[in-house]
């Protein structure tokens, strides 16, 4: 018992060493994201603490697993993160797996690059170069110290395995990184998925041609509002709110009170896609045309950046996690709070959080630009409303599956409704003059009619149909187009409000598209044509297909 005991003692003893090591590699792996919020204004990260305890752990078991495999990974780290941040540095957005195979085969370009604005940029090889050679040094210097065993060597290949295994289950989409997760957690996704899928995947920048499609041009208007405040919904379908559809159950008892005031218009809208992923960065970038991408890359039309330079403070607010965010411009954004800040309160409150979170924000002072992102009404819907059972009001005819999911989704309608009528409430008691209150929906969704579908992600009318509705305060009553509104064009009222007016070159005000969920790959699309106030489908097609047909047309 007693040389048991001692044993386990001296175990312990040797592990200590380990278990720094282990502390060491989580605080060192995250310290150049922090560095970079100094010396980046617009770069911010949100504390992980699952992601710093898996770095631990596994910085532990890379400490068991002997100096020579500490050294590989820490050069493989390293070079991973100097990439990653040189990125960050130049384009302030985080390397994507496409990025990553342009920086291979553009290197002498990037290199070139990089060396040119070196005086600018100097920080950014010691933030990548610097933790790892601490990290190296520590491990030299305890390698006696440390214990060692073979399952440690074991742990670090199933570790460095996860990923590039999930690569060849899962999209491009799952491995887009977003802009506010630790720049190690992204590397390791990019370049996991990029190992797998880099040399061969065809993606969107292989499709289409740089030069395919003409630039949007920007115009700065001599006034802008004061306030602008959007509220982006999820999978609200138009034909189950009462004030869109007169035919559907009263959904809407709020809204309904606002048909009639001054300054208020409605419309069902499409929107710019079937997912939230995808539905996103083309709102918030105005992206209109199928394969697009560099829009979005380039930014020269985001919402949030031209609020930013027009003088608006900048707010985004998510009932929804920061994987919703990549590509909408974050580094425009001055306040942002997703899920991620307070998951226990979103979780037991919704969309009641960012009502409260609404009314603590000074918007009489300056110029503002508000965005509030909803979680409700997403599946499972009973969910949505537990915390409120007075809005338990519709119940099922039968136990059908038909029955349960539109009862519940209707409830879940009526609890929206309620966060609108209080918000707009709200809106109303700021009285900023020249105000706008928009609010839209990312896509709509399949309840089982006609065709016995559920959820979202399908290139279908259900899937697409969103509503729409303006409050103008002391300034002219909306004008709207007739019948359908797209969403490229309430982006551009956005814009409009915010100070801009663009102009894009390459299709008519009533020619519109509808992207599918994966806007990095080969995606199908629809366009629409509106006649009357009517949509007709004019075409659906993927991508490819359209840009080879289009460049063909061209040549003649």
């Amino acid at each position: 018992m007693n040389i048991f005991f001692s044993r386990s003692v001296a175990f312990l003893a040797k592990m200590k060493y380990n278990a720094l090591m282990g502390l060491l590699f989580a605080f060192l792996v995250v310290l150049p994201d922090y560095l970079f919020e100094a010396f980046l204004p617009n770069v911010r990260y949100l504390t992980d603490y699952v992601f710093l305890a898996v770095m631990f752990v596994f910085g532990f078991f890379l400490s068991l697993s002997g100096v020579w495999v500490y050294a590989v990974c820490c050069l493989l780290f390293m070079f991973m993160q100097l990439i990653q941040l040189g990125h960050i540095a130049y384009f302030a957005r985080p390397i994507n797996p496409l990025d990553i195979g342009k920086v291979f085969g553009e290197f002498d370009d990037v290199y070139s690059a990089g060396m040119s604005d070196f005086d600018d940029f100097w920080f950014v090889p010691v933030a990548a170069v610097l933790p790892f050679l601490i990290l190296l040094l520590m491990e030299f210097k305890w390698r006696k110290k440390l214990y060692f065993s073979v399952i440690g060597i074991l742990a670090v290949i199933v570790f460095l395995g996860v990923k590039p295994e999930r690569a060849t289950r899962r999209g491009l989409h799952s491995f887009l990184p977003p802009e506010t997760r630790y720049s190690i957690h992204n590397s390791i996704n990019s370049f996991s998925f990029y190992l797998v899928n880099g040399a061969d995947s065809k993606n969107i920048h292989d499709i289409v041609p740089q030069d395919f499609y003409l630039p949007y041009k920007v115009e700065k208007l001599p006034k802008s509002s004061q306030l602008v405040v959007l509220i982006m919904g999820e999978s609200t379908n138009a034909d189950k709110m009462h004030l869109f559809n007169p035919d559907a159950r009263q959904t809407t008892p709020c809204l309904d009170k606002m048909k009639d005031k001054t300054g208020f218009a409605y419309s069902t809208a499409i929107s710019g896609a079937v997912s939230t992923h995808s539905s996103l960065p083309i709102f918030f970038n105005m992206m209109k045309e199928p394969g697009n991408i560099l829009k979005l890359e380039k930014e020269d039309t985001n919402l949030f950046r031209m609020a930013k330079e027009n003088g608006f403070k900048t707010y985004f607010y998510s009932a929804y996690d920061m994987k919703q965010t990549n590509l909408i411009g974050v580094r425009y954004i001055d306040e942002m709070v997703t899920s991620e800040h307070n998951p226990r309160k979103f979780k037991h409150k919704k969309e009641d959080l960012l009502l409260k979170m609404f009314k603590k924000l000074d918007l009489k002072n300056g110029k503002n630009f508000v965005v509030l992102n909803f979680k409700s009404v997403h599946s499972p819907y009973e969910e949505n409303y537990s915390h409120h059972k007075e809005f338990d009001v519709f119940k099922p005819k039968d136990d059908s599956r038909f029955e349960e999911e539109n009862a519940a989704y209707d409830n879940a309608i009526l609890y929206i409704d309620s966060i609108l009528g209080q918000l707009l409430e709200e809106f109303e008691r700021l009285n900023v003059a020249n105000s706008q209150f928009i609010f839209t929906s990312d896509h709509g969704e399949m309840l089982g009619f006609p065709d016995g579908r559920y959820g979202h992600n399908q290139l279908v009318i259900e899937d697409m149909k969103v509503p729409f509705f303006l409050y103008n305060i002391g300034g002219k009553n909306p004008v709207l187009p007739k019948g359908v509104i797209s969403h490229y064009e309430i982006s551009e009222l956005v814009a409009q409000y915010l100070g801009y007016k663009v102009t894009n070159p390459n299709y008519s005000d009533d020619v519109f598209f509808v992207h599918g969920n994966n806007l990095f790959e080969e995606y199908q699309f629809v366009e629409y044509n509106r006649q009357n106030g009517q949509l007709q489908e004019v075409l659906k097609d993927e991508v490819e297909n359209f840009i080879r047909k289009k460049t063909k047309e061209k040549a003649k």
